[in-house]
């Protein structure tokens, strides 16, 4: 039976060059509707099927409540807001899943699964089909199989990091098929996709010219197996296989760091590094965002009121007290509430390493030549609304804390309404893959030279001074992880990294705080921190319940705890 496929290419977020078909771009058959015979007789209908399955991919910037209809609830609902890293809006679903509600109609989860395998099943079709593509040009081919193998791995990494095992369905489907597909385990999930990513990263080339950034690189596929195999080690119940499992993810990460010539340095600038979109040697994949005239809507995410001059109402992007005390002093190297920090209470910003004010929004903080203020009067009666002058109450900051992080300044009016991004979204990067290797060579053997190293590389971005070499594996363990946390803040990690941790119960099930400004009637400031919130969590929230929608589809599908 005879399938048929509808391309809007023009809302695809890859804009990706089709000159290695060396034909005229503008002799290229439409494809608002073309069958699936007309895809696989013309290479260069089968590199834009390509770029529709990476147009599949969801992001940070277009995540969306399935639960709203409203176009509006797109762009804001970043899946770090389910931790204790953020205060999002009101009515999303994170705010449920922290009060303790997670259940199978989770709509982030729902959407994740649909996502997913609506690019597994792109994916599938292409594999099966693209050997029997008539060209001359075998490489470009080849290239297209590659790329399309590791975006199937990637989509079902994205899969087990939420759900555990998966049904693997690795071939085409018709309607003739059984497609009540059962679970696989997450061993099986994790051996397919570790294959996948050998045999793609055996193909692809380390680096393309910047008309074809966005596609998949031999340095995507190897940091990937790296992180999966990382969270394979992490999630393991069998002890005795634990061990092999560190070693393993450690030695794919330094394949990565490795990689002859070196491929990937980190960018000199925190803030810098999230605007930069040709050039940038830190990242190893984005999906690329090319809509000319348009922006994407991390709009949402900064819609706050830190002045008079009007940057809208309300705010669903707040950074949480307990994420700002994660980031360490900068003459010492220490946490603000460990002992001999040198860190002021009274003064809390100063000397602080300097991600902080490159990934968040605080009182006193330049931003697009404006100075923020978060603070409120001690004496509300002043104003005639009894709190005019508040600036931490209601949407506006609920933290006292904003975005910075993926905001471009040029984005900006001169009022200092924003008007959404036009950057990329960072899947993964070479902080990331030190991070990862770091973690598992710490695991895996303990303290060394090469763990040091990777953490002092990271960390020197921030100002902060070298480690000492005189950690223990535990205390080195607890470094990193609050590395991991401050470096990859915002951008979906610790969601998903406290989960594999298993530390939940101790990090996610507790109250998070936002810091209360007061400006006296001298002029002074008085900083303290204050309870924002008691949070909910249970061990069963390790992993997403399986979508009950897709429950009530297959009547193969086991539910999750």
């Amino acid at each position: 039976m005879t399938k048929r496929y509808k391309w809007l290419v023009g809302v695809m977020l890859f804009t990706l060059a089709t000159s290695s078909c060396k034909k005229n771009l503008l002799d290229i058959k439409p494809i608002d509707f073309v069958s699936d015979a007309a895809v696989f007789q013309d290479i260069a209908l089968t590199s834009q099927f390509v770029n529709d399955i990476y147009g599949t991919m969801l992001s940070g910037f277009e995540r969306r409540d399935f639960g709203y209809d409203q176009d509006w609830a797109r762009g804001f609902a970043n899946l770090d807001m389910m931790t204790d890293d953020i205060e999002g809006h009101n009515d999303l679903p994170m705010n449920r899943v922290q009060a303790g509600d997670l259940n199978s109609h989770f709509s982030m989860g729902t959407q994740l699964w649909a996502v997913n395998y609506s690019l597994i099943r792109k994916a599938n079709t292409l594999i099966a089909r693209i050997d029997g593509v008539p060209t001359t040009n075998t490489d470009l081919r080849n290239r297209l199989k590659a790329e399309t193998k590791f975006l199937r791995a990637f989509a079902y990494a994205d899969l087990v990091k939420s759900f555990g095992g998966v049904p693997l369905i690795i071939t085409e489907q018709n309607v003739n098929d059984d497609l009540e597909v059962p679970r696989n385990t997450y061993d099986e999930c994790v051996a397919f996709i570790i294959k996948e990513c050998d045999e793609a990263a055996a193909v692809l080339s380390a680096t393309y010219p910047d008309a074809d950034l966005g596609r998949a690189t031999k340095g995507a596929a190897l940091a990937l197996k790296a992180r999966v195999l990382l969270y394979h080690a992490s999630a393991l119940n069998n002890p005795s296989n634990t061990v092999s499992r560190w070693d393993d993810a450690a030695k794919a990460a330094k394949e990565v760091i490795n990689m002859s010539p070196a491929v990937y340095t980190l960018h000199p600038d925190y803030y810098q590094l999230f605007m930069t979109k040709t050039g940038n040697r830190e990242v190893i994949f984005a999906r690329k965002f090319g809509r000319p005239n348009r922006t994407h809507q991390s709009a949402w995410m900064l819609h706050m009121s830190f002045t008079p001059t009007g940057w809208g109402g309300w705010g669903a992007f707040h950074a949480t007290q307990n994420l700002v005390d994660a980031f360490e002093m900068r003459t010492t190297g220490l946490r603000p509430e460990e002992a001999g920090s040198g860190y002021d209470p009274q003064n809390p910003y100063a000397n602080r390493d300097t991600r902080l004010d490159k990934a968040m929004l605080m009182n006193g903080s330049q931003f697009k030549g404006i100075t923020v203020e978060t603070f409120q009067s001690a004496d509300l009666n002043a104003f005639p609304d009894g709190n005019a002058n508040s600036r931490t109450n209601g949407d506006r900051t609920k933290t006292g804390y904003g975005l910075r992080k993926f905001i471009d300044e040029k984005n900006m009016t001169s009022d200092a309404v924003y008007q959404g991004g036009d950057n990329d979204w960072i899947y993964m990067r070479y902080a990331e893959v030190l991070l990862n290797y770091a973690e598992a060579k710490n695991e895996f053997s303990g303290p060394d030279g090469t763990v040091y190293d990777a953490l002092d590389e990271v960390r020197r971005r921030g100002g902060l001074p070298p480690l000492s070499r005189s950690f223990s594996q535990g205390d080195l363990r607890t470094k990193i992880r609050n590395e991991r946390r401050v470096e990859l803040c915002f951008e979906e990690h610790r969601v998903y990294d406290v989960r594999r941790w298993k530390t939940g119960m101790t990090y996610f099930n507790q109250p998070v705080y936002r810091m209360n400004v007061i400006k006296n009637a001298n002029g002074t400031l008085t900083y303290s921190k204050v309870v924002l919130e008691n949070r909910v969590y249970k061990e069963s929230y390790n992993l997403f319940p399986i979508p009950q929608i897709e429950i009530e589809r297959n009547g193969k599908l086991t539910p999750n705890p």
